[in-house]
């Protein structure tokens, strides 16, 4: 830069010539400079000290805002070209700091590994965003053939790159799940929760858009035919020998130019109740494959119930009770939380729980629960085999049935 500057002197030259700055914004490729000045709201003066900012550039006598700045507005407003790449920086960072946070489990790591899983998240939402609106303003903006079809065939790549990142991440977010689960974060749980949501949704809106690019592709090749052959018919037509070496006239003679000739209206409509139905289910399937409407697909036909669903739905409803668990641990004082669980005996109807499922419990508990709980914020230790066989350690936070005189603080607290 030309001067010392800060964000301050920045920030307000932007601000006083905003009116400028959204002109050059809108009109990126052809304003020249005589066409700036002319304006009334910038004088030379002030031409001269944005170029000094290098918030404008000048080449050849065209002016253009710098590339900083509109990358900033159209990051902003979710528009620009896409650059999945970012994605691909941002997976790299979280793997790099989950393999710090496993190696010394310090609250640093983790705060930088929940930035970039919002990060992914963000970016990869607005990388759709970007794509879908270049892909139809490609389709209705650009006018020469070929490109279209250039540009739309690399909106299909970088739609399967985006689809690529997106496996990458679920991937990522199973490999590590057992390391988020022992964080104890429950902002973390929070995040992760949603990035998985995200993921899924993502991938739908993205099989449509392949949808759009397939269609618009499709589209273009059969204007591009009608072009070349109408090309073909001008230079006959051109040499004089359309009448004459061709059957031309026969053929438009015979064509009936009627509206919607050949296209019969069905006999009967379909009433409504009964596309609420299997069969209907059925008939919208059907329509939704021709048209290729993918939300039309998602619901299917009920199976049927199974002989033992009262079973399974008790065995669920087994599972799914903590609150008594809860009311014996409270009533006893001789365990904290973590041994209670790991010495209790669970019903024979659950079967056999697992090392992971009582720690992922233990977990729940503790979030749930924690206004009848006592944290001493002392951590223990639990040694354990893996099923390597391998010895391990885990820490712990102690936590103890909160008692009556604490209960009545922890009442007037929160009065």
């Amino acid at each position: 830069m030309a001067l010392q500057v800060n964000v301050n002197d920045i920030l307000s030259q932007l601000y006083q010539h905003r009116s400028v700055v959204e002109f050059l914004f809108a009109n990126r490729e052809n304003i020249t400079v005589n066409e700036l000045l002319a304006r009334e709201d910038i004088s030379h003066e002030n031409y001269q000290k944005l170029k000094s900012l290098d918030l404008i550039y000048e080449y050849e006598s065209i002016v253009s805002l710098n590339d900083a700045v509109v990358a900033m507005f159209e990051d902003f407003m979710e528009i620009g070209e896409v650059t999945p790449g970012l994605i691909n920086d941002y997976l790299n960072e979280l793997n790099r700091h989950i393999s710090f946070y496993q190696e010394v489990r310090e609250m640093r790591f983790l705060r930088s590994i929940k930035k970039y899983l919002k990060r992914i998240n963000t970016a990869i939402t607005r990388e759709i965003i970007k794509l879908q609106k270049n892909v139809d303003d490609t389709y209705k903006n650009e006018s020469n053939y070929r490109i279209k079809l250039q540009k739309l065939e690399d909106y299909r790549t970088k739609r399967d790159t985006i689809i690529d990142f997106i496996k990458r991440s679920g991937l990522l977010l199973e490999e590590n799940r057992n390391l988020f689960s022992l964080s104890g974060d429950s902002e973390l749980y929070g995040i992760v929760q949603n990035l998985k949501g995200s993921l899924i949704e993502n991938l739908d809106y993205l099989i449509e858009i392949q949808t759009d690019i397939t269609d618009f592709i499709n589209k273009i090749q059969f204007q591009l035919d009608v072009y070349i052959k109408a090309q073909h018919l001008k230079e006959i037509k051109d040499h004089g020998a359309l009448f004459f070496r061709t059957n031309f006239k026969e053929v438009v003679d015979n064509i009936n130019t009627l509206r919607h000739n050949g296209h019969k209206s069905p006999k009967t409509k379909i009433p409504v109740d009964f596309l609420f139905t299997d069969e209907g289910h059925v008939l919208c399937k059907k329509v939704a494959e021709k048209y290729k409407l993918t939300r039309l697909m998602l619901r299917g036909v009920a199976d049927k119930m199974g002989a033992n669903f009262k079973e399974k739905g008790l065995e669920q409803q087994i599972k799914l009770d903590t609150e008594k668990l809860v009311q014996r641990f409270l009533s006893q004082n001789k365990l904290n939380l973590f041994e209670y669980l790991m010495d209790y005996k669970f019903p024979k109807a659950i079967g056999n729980v697992s090392f992971e499922e009582r720690l992922s419990l233990f977990v729940e508990i503790a979030m749930e629960y924690q206004n009848k709980l006592d944290f001493k914020y002392r951590l223990h230790y639990y040694d354990y085999e893996d099923a390597n066989k391998n010895k391990k350690r885990l820490g712990y936070t102690l936590i103890l049935p909160l008692l009556e005189t604490k209960k009545k603080e922890k009442i007037l607290k929160n009065e």
